[in-house]
């Protein structure tokens, strides 16, 4: 039975959150899907022992195909939009934080903005995913003790300073998407620490051509076998990826900086009633917090 860490977010959500509508694949394209799925992981598995022949840009190359080729093999589809404001080039990597709905997630993002990830723990011991993870750099933060969050964020700002971009998900936590979840500020001290722009992404699942879904959520009480057969059984599974503005690090707080996060992908993620009603969305009242300026010339919005 795993303890219950106080420390550690908690989402409301259960799987009833995913049991809406969404159009099922038939028998013989799911079962399709499971073998082409087999046969990604098994091209993981190559990578992860390629990655040991190669540099740090090669293995990077490496998890994002691999990423690819998991997705293709689900069914899933990655849409992007764009920021209207392109983000900052700079010899500082960019700190992207994004909400948590899947496990899914991971992996889209990295076929989109390639960098970084943090990850709990448990996830370097995965097999096949875990080895190839841990060959990129994957910042590991065991939950399970609080003392080794410093740690976790020092690296995240090392890696920042190095050029290299780092992805966290703020709300420590999966939910259904219906409402975003509180943005924990800590790996935000990293984008302060290291003058990294902070590069908002909102991620949004919907069936292609209808509405927003939640049968990709990894939920609480799950397993991820589970969730895993739930999106091989949906057809036409869209995974969208908003980039949204930077944010400007300079003279702001890692606790304004998680507030402004928050809100910007909050405008897209809440923006559209999903399909799932197992549980009402509570309006989201603005603080009288801190205020995104128009973007300066370099691409960045600064905050107050």
């Amino acid at each position: 039975m795993t303890a219950v860490l106080p420390w550690v977010p908690r989402s409301p959500c259960t799987p009833r959150c995913a049991a809406d509508p969404a159009p099922a694949a038939d028998p013989a394209l799911q079962r399709q899907r499971r073998r082409r799925l087999a046969g990604a992981l098994a091209g993981t598995a190559v990578a992860s022992a390629r990655a040991r022949l190669t540099g740090a840009r090669g293995r990077r190359r490496l998890v994002v195909c691999a990423a690819a080729r998991v997705l293709t093999a689900a069914g899933v589809r990655v849409e992007v939009h764009a920021s209207p404001v392109g983000w900052p080039r700079s010899g500082t990597g960019h700190l992207v934080v994004a909400n948590h709905v899947s496990w899914l997630d991971g992996l889209a993002l990295l076929t989109v903005v390639p960098g970084v990830p943090v990850a709990k723990a448990e996830i370097g011991g995965w097999p096949l995913v875990g080895g190839l993870l841990r060959r990129t750099g994957v910042v590991l933060l065991d939950r399970a003790r609080v003392r080794a969050l410093p740690g976790a964020v020092a690296a995240a700002a090392g890696l920042l300073r190095a050029g290299t971009s780092v992805t966290v998900h703020p709300e420590g936590t999966t939910s259904c998407g219906v409402q975003l979840g509180r943005f924990r500020p800590a790996f935000f001290q990293a984008a302060v620490d290291a003058a990294a722009p902070v590069c908002p992404v909102a991620v949004r699942y919907r069936v292609d051509g209808g509405a927003g879904t939640a049968v990709a959520a990894y939920l609480g009480g799950e397993s991820l076998r589970r969730s895993l057969a739930r999106v091989l059984a949906t057809r036409g599974l869209v995974v969208e990826v908003h980039l949204l503005p930077a944010l400007d690090p300079a003279g702001a707080d890692r606790r304004e900086l998680a507030a402004l996060a928050e809100y910007a992908i909050a405008e897209v993620t809440e923006a559209r009633p999903p399909v799932v009603t197992a549980h009402p969305r509570l309006p989201r009242v603005p603080t009288p917090a801190p205020v995104r300026r128009p973007a300066r010339r370099s691409g960045v919005a600064r905050a107050a």
